[in-house]
């Protein structure tokens, strides 16, 4: 395991689980509840109900990482333009008020018609890429059957939504080989906001 102190230059490796883990133990890392926390300190402000749950499901860094793609992030993964060490939360502000119009632009009314609970939900889902084909990049059925059911209000409609949005390979995965990691848990709390069940 690297020996880290207080080096703000050490760029964790989080493909590594010892960074990780040091990356946590030296308090500059967390999930969860302990992500919001840990942000709200950072940011000297109280989040709003959308930018926490967005915080609770990515997480949250106050040091930089490699990512999975060997590509420099920090903050709540905070690449590109967003990241700036000296500036997480302005970077975070930007990266959010984009993945906002993203989310709106996506879901149209629907999104507009939705509390802001409901929204967060569909902005956790943007930020991670649950709306659109990886491989593909074509928007997923479940978002359309979504946004007629929000619009309807029609029960039918929106659980017909809730089995396409479940119709996906990775999530399939998760259930059978990983039930308890974190990615599913962030999937099935969105799951239950949107569509009041989950799997």
């Amino acid at each position: 395991m690297a020996q880290v102190t207080n080096n703000s230059s050490y760029i964790y490796d989080f493909n590594k689980p010892a960074d990780r883990q040091l990356a946590m133990s030296q308090g500059h890392l967390g999930y969860g509840k302990d992500a919001v926390a840990m942000a709200t300190r950072e940011f000297g402000r109280e989040l709003s109900p959308m930018e926490s749950l967005l915080i609770k499901h990515e997480g949250f860094t106050t040091r930089p990482y490699l990512d999975t793609k060997n590509i420099k992030t920090i903050g709540v993964g905070q690449v590109g333009s967003y990241y700036d060490p000296l500036d997480i939360k302005g970077g975070f502000e930007r990266a959010f008020a984009d993945k906002v119009a993203s989310t709106k632009s996506t879901f149209g009314d629907a999104y507009d018609l939705a509390d802001n609970l409901k929204k967060g939900a569909l902005l956790s889902l943007v930020y991670r890429g649950d709306t659109k084909s990886k491989t593909s990049g074509n928007t997923y059925k479940w978002v359309d059957k979504f946004k007629k059911a929000q619009k309807s209000g029609d029960a039918v409609e929106l659980d017909d939504a809730f089995n396409e949005f479940w119709d996906n390979k990775e999530y399939k995965e998760l259930l059978s080989k990983n039930p308890s990691s974190g990615v599913l848990a962030r999937i099935r709390e969105n799951s239950q906001i949107l569509f009041g069940k989950t799997k």
